[in-house]
């Protein structure tokens, strides 16, 4: 594209006019072939996965906790007290489903960067969404082994990433 024809528009480059109003078009309009773009595109698409596959891992647990709530011997007048070993693993996996829960609200509350950060942002702020993109990279390979053992190292990660990127947006 020739730098006079911009949005169909004809400029002349080097006047102040002008400059105002390619920069008001590219606030207004998004430059799809802009590498840019597809980094917080893949954020997006990025954060959208981890929702998918936590959704898909809580209905797994679920299952097992309504196939877990299944097998618990009804009490019979010879045997009033239910068996304390079943229900404190029904517990426990309540509880660890709770945390999932948890670790989804979180991952849903990662923000990613607005526009203006990305595409009219200093050159420091390039720095930060590379960063970004990094620790979406580390959190991804953590989800591929998500257990009880490795869910408090994933919600390290993500309250990691969300510190850094609030430091970017503040003032």
């Amino acid at each position: 594209m020739s730098d006079l024809m911009k949005y169909g528009i004809a400029v002349s480059p080097g006047t102040a006019v002008n400059q105002i109003l390619t920069g008001w078009m590219n606030a207004w309009f998004i430059n799809m072939r802009d590498p840019r773009f597809r980094l917080r595109e893949r954020m997006i698409a990025f954060h959208n996965a981890v929702d998918q596959a936590l959704g898909a891992y809580l209905a797994q647990l679920r299952a097992e906790l309504s196939a877990l709530r299944r097998k618990l011997p009804q009490p019979t007048r010879e045997d009033p007290f239910p068996n304390l070993e079943a229900l404190s693993a029904v517990k426990e996996l309540e509880a660890y489903i709770r945390r999932v829960e948890a670790l989804r609200t979180v991952a849903l509350s990662t923000p990613v960067p607005p526009d203006e950060y990305v595409f009219h942002g200093r050159p420091e702020h390039e720095a930060v969404l590379a960063e970004l993109a990094r620790m979406d990279g580390e959190i991804a390979q953590q989800m591929q082994g998500i257990s009880p053992d490795t869910i408090d190292e994933l919600e390290r990660m993500l309250r990691t990433r969300n510190g850094r990127l609030q430091r970017l947006l503040q003032p």
